[in-house]
């Protein structure tokens, strides 16, 4: 069904982010929000394999700093969803039969106001639990000061309080366009901070603070912001904003007005790519 498959698309954009930014995120969200004291990580395969394949989104075998190991999984959900308990279970199984270790185990919820799931489950001679934590619920200033702009920007999906969400986008681009770094990086920082904002209904704010504040940013060089006016796709940052409304049209179902609102663009812009790979198979 298209509407299942365009979930799965969004889902899978989101664990792609979390994916990337994950050794610094596992770090600060196991310290400041679950107040973990690790010593050390170690990766494991995201894979799980017995009699039947399971893929985490993050894993990984820790050690305190009393001396104690024990496995660490965090999944990350963008929605609510009933048979949470019954995966997390299945997980802890998988993961106990692998490791013999102690399993620790997390679910953080990034979608709209607070988890609805359950977090436990209860049948007759068995009982499971893990721990849910709603980001919506986290302090945005745990996010805001943080030293790593990766960290930074997820400050747009905590509790902003009484603080003006123009202002801490604002200040989030200001922080990755002070960074002595490439502009391609700076470019995949944003194109991250698009995908966050999303999440929030944010957008005109970001486009906004992109403008003031993002001095590697040319409004007439971006496809993003183009508003479906490109003559061409150039070099660079440029080219990686034309892959990727490329990529949402050759990997999902999406229309166009559901890839022109991912990508921030214009309807236009969307058509002009899409007739540029129709042109590309004939």
């Amino acid at each position: 069904m298209p509407n299942e498959k365009n979930r799965l698309t969004e889902t899978a954009i989101y664990d792609k982010l979390f994916r990337e930014i994950s050794p610094v995120f596992l770090t600060v969200f196991a310290e400041k929000v679950l107040g973990l004291d690790i010593v050390e990580y170690s990766e494991l395969k995201d894979k799980l394999q017995i009699t039947r394949q399971k893929e985490t989104d993050s894993l990984r075998k820790a050690r305190d700093r009393k001396g104690d190991t024990f496995i660490f999984q965090l999944e990350i959900q963008k929605e609510n969803e009933p048979d949470m308990p019954e995966r997390m279970a299945d997980y802890y199984i998988l993961l106990h039969r692998l490791h013999r270790l102690p399993v620790r185990q997390y679910v953080l919820y990034i979608g709209p106001g607070k988890a609805d799931m359950p977090d436990r489950l209860e049948l007759p001679g068995f009982s499971f639990r893990y721990t849910l934590v709603s980001f919506s619920d986290l302090p945005h200033e745990l996010f805001l000061d943080a030293e790593h702009t990766e960290i930074q920007m997820l400050a747009l999906l905590g509790n902003l309080a009484n603080a003006d969400p123009y202002e801490v986008t604002e200040r989030i681009v200001r922080a990755i366009d002070s960074q002595p770094t490439p502009v391609g990086e700076k470019y995949k920082r944003i194109n991250q901070l698009r995908i966050l904002s999303q999440l929030r209904n944010f957008t005109p704010q970001l486009e906004a603070a992109m403008l003031k504040a993002a001095t590697f940013f040319k409004e007439e060089r971006d496809p993003f912001y183009k508003r479906g006016q490109a003559k061409g796709i150039e070099k660079g940052a440029e080219q990686k904003s034309y892959e990727f409304v490329r990529n949402l049209i050759q990997s999902t179902e999406f229309d166009d007005a559901k890839i022109a609102s991912l990508a921030v663009v214009e309807v236009t812009f969307v058509q002009k790519v899409r007739a540029d790979l129709g042109k590309k198979k004939k």
